[in-house]
């Protein structure tokens, strides 16, 4: 939590996954995806301190922001943001996440890519493969004519 709660400049907001020992899953699971939107790291992780002090090993918390190669407003960036944190639990299924998991909603054509230190994160999740077997008509299966 020290590291984190340096976590407060205008660059640090974005996605948090928290990693630490389940039940069921083992040690080094991930726990938990979250987004730091509205308020800075700093100040968004530690609204978890009362299960994270509970755990039975100290978690490892990853953080990250959201980038590309154009400036973005804020009201594009929080619908990003909010995008990316949706399909990351709907694909992931974090146990202590409670939302997303059954379907992420009525996104299209996004394609999510985590670069760098994503640690278990896949490196891609979309919604491109439910677009294009969601019609029996838009679906071709490639052969040799």
């Amino acid at each position: 939590m020290d590291e984190i709660s340096r976590l407060n400049k205008a660059w640090d907001y974005g996605i948090y996954q928290i990693y630490g020992n389940h039940n069921i899953f083992g040690p080094d699971s991930l726990l938990y995806i979250g987004k730091a939107r509205d308020h800075s790291f700093a100040e968004r992780i530690p609204s978890h301190r009362y299960w994270i002090e509970r755990e039975s090993v100290p978690v490892r918390i990853f953080v990250g922001r959201l980038g590309g190669i154009e400036r973005i407003d804020d009201d594009t960036w929080g619908d990003m943001i909010d995008t990316a944190e949706k399909l990351l639990i709907y694909y992931t299924s974090p146990p202590y996440n409670s939302q997303c998991l059954e379907s992420y909603g009525d996104i299209k054509s996004t394609l999510v890519l985590n670069y760098k230190n994503r640690y278990r994160l896949p490196l891609v999740v979309t919604t491109l493969e439910n677009e294009t077997l969601t019609g029996t008509d838009k679906w071709k299966e490639f052969g040799k004519e």
